[in-house]
């Protein structure tokens, strides 16, 4: 039986190109620092697959971080200007701990740094923009996700680690609606 929420979410997709890592012999590697001398900063081979790609605003009511992995929230700033990497970090920064603390519950929450992507500003080298990724991807691992705690919070880490924790993007348009190179996200549930 399908639900009327159900329906609303078959019936509200575009069909996009994704670009997923194929499947290789060779571990991954992708440097984002200059790597060692002779060595490819990336050894990865992505394959183009035609996707659905469904509305996440039929659901929002529905949608958990534990459950989905992602979840979608109105959040106001004060920031006048994004691309202004210190008033980002003077307002915003504050504005994403408490918004995080708000919507997680979290007792600690530790904002640690932010990029703007634009293509056209990146390909300028105006503000400090970078490309977008174009690839289907995740930012930490099992390995990493933990040692960017250590290394953000080395006086603390061993506790925090101790529990639960999680690195949670906040991803916003700067000026909307975005037109070019829309965030997309996968669902959990959908992961084997």
């Amino acid at each position: 039986m399908t639900t009327a929420s159900q329906s609303a979410v078959q019936a509200d997709h575009v069909d996009g190109i994704l670009y997923y890592l194929a499947d290789r012999d060779q571990h991954p590697v992708s440097y984002t620092y200059r790597p060692p001398e002779g060595v490819p900063a990336r050894n990865t081979v992505y394959a183009k697959y035609t996707m659905p790609i469904y509305s996440a605003r039929p659901l929002l009511e529905r949608l958990s971080l534990d459950r989905e992995g992602f979840a979608v929230t109105h959040q106001t700033s004060a920031v006048s200007n994004f691309f202004d990497a210190d008033e980002v970090r003077r307002v915003y920064y504050p504005e994403v701990k408490r918004m995080v603390r708000e919507f997680t519950g979290a007792v600690k929450v530790h904002v640690f740094d932010h990029n703007v992507r634009s293509r056209p500003m990146a390909k300028r080298h105006e503000n400090g923009a970078q490309e977008p990724v174009k690839a289907a991807h995740n930012d930490y691992t099992l390995k990493s996700g933990p040692q960017r705690v250590r290394d953000l919070l080395p006086d603390e880490a061993d506790a925090l680690l101790k529990n639960r924790f999680a690195v949670i993007n906040v991803w916003r348009p700067i000026r909307g609606p975005v037109q070019e190179s829309p965030l997309a996200v996968c669902d959990a549930q959908s992961m084997t």
